[in-house]
């Protein structure tokens, strides 16, 4: 009976950590295909500013922040998901591998309501083809990102702006004083005379004694 319990237990435990894993590895294969894509549509953005369109660049750069933004929200459950698969007194956190699997679940739900693999897969084949609609990837991301998001976007689609159109923003160099163009004049300093100086005549002294009396 014993060895029985035992059995069933350590099945139970096996049955849980693989569910773990699964969901571990299909949030990392989510998370490995969207990169891809955030990767491309960085570069579909600055094909589509080289053409001339600004607001089909500012859809793949909306598209490409509501992506980041999915992904970040795994990490944490990912994280979650490493910890309880290396724990090894299953008794003990029993009650976590079931919270953990049931939110495990609701990010895979969140992640196949957002784009499904098979979505992100279409996406990437639109991109590699330039035959992305618009309308669509509007439709797709209507309303979903932050006012703060969106600042984000704005200064990110400028620097690409500037990057495709070789712009360097100037800073601005401050200005020097004017050196003056005349020398200064010393004012303590006395004037020159322009005059040659008068010699006065003064009497030589007689040096010639007189002549002694014969």
């Amino acid at each position: 009976m014993g060895n029985t319990n035992s059995k069933d237990t350590l099945t139970a435990q096996d049955k849980a950590i693989f569910q773990l894993k699964k969901q571990r590895d299909a949030l990392k294969q989510y998370q490995k295909k969207i990169y891809l894509v955030i990767d491309k549509q960085t570069d579909a953005a600055k094909e589509a500013l080289r053409d001339g369109k600004p607001e089909k660049a500012k859809l793949y750069l909306k598209l490409k922040k509501q992506q980041q933004t999915v992904v970040n929200s795994t990490y944490e459950q990912l994280a979650n998901l490493e910890q309880l698969i290396g724990t090894i007194e299953f008794k003990l956190i029993e009650k976590d591998v079931v919270n953990g699997l049931s939110e495990g679940n609701k990010v895979l739900k969140m992640l196949n309501s957002e784009m499904s693999i098979e979505k992100i897969d279409k996406v990437m084949e639109d991109i590699e083809e330039e035959v992305v609609r618009v309308d669509e990837i509007s439709e797709l991301l209507g309303g979903r990102l932050s006012d703060l998001q969106e600042l984000e976007l704005d200064d990110e689609l400028q620097a690409l702006e500037n990057e495709v159109s070789g712009k360097v923003p100037i800073e601005k160099v401050p200005t020097m004083p004017q050196v003056p163009n005349t020398e200064p004049v010393d004012d303590k300093l006395p004037l020159v005379p322009n005059t040659q100086p008068v010699v006065e005549n003064t009497p030589r002294r007689a040096e010639a004694h007189e002549p002694l009396a014969a």
